[in-house]
């Protein structure tokens, strides 16, 4: 079992497709076999994409800092919830924990958890590079690809720093990426 690491709001955001694709992708990973761990709260994004790998039959770890425990409402419906100390702890936890990393869209925590993981691997991935998935709906991402472009461009970073990053706008997209995992 491929274990895939999400990273994504605790809001719904103002567009309904986001809320849709969460769950979509929550259903498809439960059916596919592949074991997702996040965040463990019940809200916003996380919550339902849990919620729908859960009711599709798939295996969910959550991993929850103390501080969020009452307030992204620990899911306790999963699988498994990790109750950790702090944010760093999560983070680790999180990024040891993946084979592949879907984000989601999702604020500045969802954003830290995007970078660290990116700047973890290449910094500690010793080769390893796991995927790391945008899903780019209503072109959420497009400015983030842009400052890729404009890094590469600066001479701060090299394509390869970068080769493992994925912009993705539907769930066979996402599945084909999985599948090379």
């Amino acid at each position: 079992m491929k274990n895939i690491t999400i990273y994504c709001g605790s809001r719904f955001g103002n567009n309904t497709e986001y809320a849709s694709f969460a769950a979509r992708l929550g259903e498809a990973l439960g059916k596919n076999g592949y074991h997702m761990i996040y965040g463990g709260g019940t809200v916003g994004l996380m919550g339902l994409c849990a919620d729908a790998c859960m009711a599709a039959g798939g295996k969910v770890t959550g991993i929850i800092p103390e501080v969020f425990i009452l307030k992204e409402q620990a899911h306790r419906g999963i699988t498994e919830l990790i109750e950790v100390p702090d944010m760093m702890t999560r983070k680790q936890k999180l990024m040891d924990a993946g084979d592949a990393f879907i984000i989601l869209p999702g604020g500045i925590g969802t954003l830290e958890e995007f970078t660290d993981t990116l700047s973890h691997y290449r910094i500690y991935g010793n080769g390893k590079r796991p995927p790391l998935i945008l899903i780019n709906l209503d072109h959420i991402y497009e400015p983030l690809k842009t400052l890729f472009w404009n890094w590469i461009e600066a001479g701060f970073v090299d394509k390869e720093d970068l080769s493992s990053i994925c912009f993705c706008d539907t769930i066979d997209e996402v599945l084909a990426v999985l599948k090379r995992v």
